[in-house]
């Protein structure tokens, strides 16, 4: 595969998955940011992190896909508060032992990509061997597991791109299953501060100003639940929700 254009990735070509990595590169070390705020309007306010599917949470599903990164910034309600996990803390005391840190972004409901600034600005920074990588996963993706291990095989087949974008089964980009360089993503964002703010920005905004790998996901991986009918055709039932007030609605732009 050639040099990465830049920006944006009209014209690179489609890395498949199942292809195999042209050279054997270990996968990369990575944080993640996790995308679990919002106003979920179609599901009449219920928050869809807390969905359960096969026996875990959407968002505990959306942990075990970036189970291997180094740190996680959940962007959504924290433990204990509304809409948010239940109050738990690992062996140290502490929720997941510091690895799974929450916040929200500024202000609240303004969209993926001011959630995806607030999570990168959570996330330690970079030092020594620190990983330049940055998983983003929306927590409303059941089969995210399969995506995020697909970006990590293309990102150390082809390593000398700003990312790997996530396309599904139709070729449409799915922004929030990507793999992104740090250092790119934070000066893209920078710049659309900038440039009149991140509030209610769509993605596309943020992918124009990247040189990305599109990658074709696993079938299902990028599937996601946005509606009552998407949760039942997963197998999960609208649970009884009385006065739920609104708490997430992704922007899948």
């Amino acid at each position: 595969m050639g040099t990465v254009p830049r920006p944006g990735v009209g014209s690179l070509r489609s890395h498949q998955a199942g292809r195999g990595p042209a050279r054997a590169r270990p996968a990369p070390a990575y944080d993640a940011v996790v995308l679990a705020g919002g106003r979920a309007s179609r599901l009449g306010g219920y928050p869809k992190p807390q969905l359960a599917y096969r026996g875990a949470t959407l968002l505990e599903h959306a942990l075990g896909a970036v189970a291997a990164a180094r740190c996680v910034a959940v962007v959504g309600p924290g433990p204990g508060e509304p809409g948010g996990p239940p109050k738990r803390t690992g062996p140290c005391g502490h929720e997941e032992c510091g690895r799974v840190l929450f916040t929200r972004e500024e202000p609240l409901y303004a969209g993926p990509v001011a959630a995806i600034a607030a999570g990168l600005a959570a996330l330690p920074p970079e030092h020594g061997g620190a990983p330049g990588w940055v998983a983003v996963v929306a927590a409303d993706l059941p089969q995210a597991g399969g995506a995020v291990a697909a970006l990590l095989e293309a990102a150390s087949a082809e390593p000398d791109c700003d990312g790997v974008l996530g396309e599904d089964a139709d070729g449409r980009s799915q922004p929030l299953l990507s793999l992104l360089r740090r250092g790119p993503l934070a000066s893209a964002l920078d710049a659309l501060a900038r440039d009149g703010g991140l509030a209610n920005r769509p993605m596309k905004h943020v992918v124009a100003r990247l040189g990305l790998l599109p990658l074709r996901l696993p079938p299902g991986s990028s599937a996601d639940v946005d509606t009552w009918d998407a949760a039942r055709r997963w197998g999960i039932e609208s649970p009884d929700m009385p006065g739920r007030a609104p708490r997430q609605e992704e922007a899948h732009e």
